[in-house]
């Protein structure tokens, strides 16, 4: 008895595992391509959680573009991303000419990317899918900062 009783639990908690590693392990990582101009923002933060990499944030300036690679053992395959409010963050796809290794091989592909538009300030969140698996990105665009005013010079 207590050897089914144990071998039950075995199986439950490695049913549980092997669900939480499918859920978590197929997600794409992205990483950040380009840099702000000066004086502007252009970052791309990882939200990390017990599990590892939850979901990542963008924060950029409005008039900024923000180049991200997508990685998911090898470049990402069908890669689709669409912006819930285009008027705040447009998002297009990216030919990023730099090679790869695709998968476990020597194979090389061509990475696979999007740029990221900060249109005007606000908040929007874009939904990435691969073939594979999915990423939601939270974006927040700020203003420019506005010129400082010309000196008024005392005679």
């Amino acid at each position: 008895m207590k050897r089914l009783i144990g071998a039950i639990y075995l199986l439950c908690a490695t049913s549980m595992l092997l669900a939480l590693a499918g859920s978590t392990g197929c997600a794409p990582n992205l990483s950040a391509q380009s840099v702000a101009p000066p004086g502007r923002t252009a970052r791309l933060d990882e939200v990390r959680g017990f599990w590892g990499i939850q979901s990542y944030r963008i924060e950029l300036s409005a008039g900024v573009a923000l180049a991200v690679t997508c990685y998911q053992t090898g470049p990402c395959e069908e890669l689709s991303v669409i912006s819930d409010n285009p008027a705040i963050a447009e998002v297009r796809p990216a030919s990023i000419g730099t090679l790869e290794r695709n998968g476990m091989g020597t194979n090389q592909a061509t990475s696979s990317g999007i740029v990221i538009v900060g249109k005007a300030p606000g908040t929007a969140r874009l939904r990435l899918r691969t073939k594979d698996g999915k990423r939601d990105i939270a974006v927040t665009i700020i203003a420019p900062p506005q010129p400082t005013p010309a000196a008024t010079v005392a005679r």
